[in-house]
């Protein structure tokens, strides 16, 4: 037997389910994920990306401050910190150069 349990450096969230409508560093959210993740914790920094239409929007870094996997429901939940928000011009060379093949969001698409 075994269970698959996903470890994640980046925090992916779409807008409306879970990435906040206004980011600001120093803000706290919290978000509620699909599956069985384990996230890096304080003081080291996940990647915080909006998923917008099945693209990765590298947006900054994030520190996550709890989290809690829920065998039942099968969904990871807990709160993060924003700690870095990158200049859209970087944002979008990150985009290009660093996310998933394919998977890069431009808002020239």
């Amino acid at each position: 037997m075994g269970h698959l349990i996903e470890l994640n450096d980046t925090l992916k969230l779409k807008r409306g389910a879970g990435f906040p409508a206004e980011l600001r560093v120093g803000g706290v959210y919290d978000f509620s994920i699909a599956g069985r993740r384990l996230y890096n914790l304080r003081p080291t920094r996940v990647f915080l990306v909006e998923e917008i239409d099945g693209r990765w929007n590298v947006v900054g870094h994030a520190m996550i401050l709890r989290q809690t996997i829920d065998a039942v429901t099968d969904r990871t939940s807990g709160q993060f910190e924003v700690s870095q928000l990158y200049p859209p011009e970087y944002s979008q060379l990150v985009n290009r150069f660093d996310a998933p093949a394919g998977k890069g969001y431009s808002s020239d698409v």
